[in-house]
């Protein structure tokens, strides 16, 4: 099973995209995925990486990378704590695998098909993976 947690700010354009896509999958019947809407994050988060589940974070986010792992998120480099900072702060605290699907692009609200089919194929080969 994968958790999709997703998180933004619902009242922000462009950070409203992890809200918009949970809107998105959580009418679609994706086969062992659990939809989470994760809100602005923080450590509201944490109980949702209990478990053996595997954690997939869609979010939006200024980065070169659109698929990031718990590897790449450690390595990142933080120099002040504020809000556009506080989730990376709380993945770079977190042990458990995870991957991170960021929009790292502008996008058109009403037109949201790209990312979904994108994140449908990621959260498939999460679950096929060891």
């Amino acid at each position: 099973m994968v958790k999709v947690i997703c998180v933004g700010n619902r009242f922000a354009y462009p950070d409203n995209f992890g809200i918009l896509i949970y809107e998105k999958l959580k009418n679609l019947k994706i086969n062992n995925a659990q939809i989470i809407e994760g809100g602005v994050g923080g450590m509201s988060l944490m109980p949702y990486f209990e478990g053996n589940d595997k954690i997939l974070i869609i979010d939006y986010g200024l980065t070169d990378k659109k698929i990031l792992t718990q590897k790449e998120i450690k390595n990142f480099h933080l120099t002040e704590y504020n809000h556009a900072t506080a989730l990376l702060y709380l993945l770079k605290s977190i042990e458990k695998e995870f991957t991170v699907y960021v929009c790292n692009e502008k996008f058109d609200p009403d037109n949201l098909e790209i990312y979904i089919s994108e994140i449908i194929k990621l959260i498939k080969v999460l679950n096929e993976s060891g």
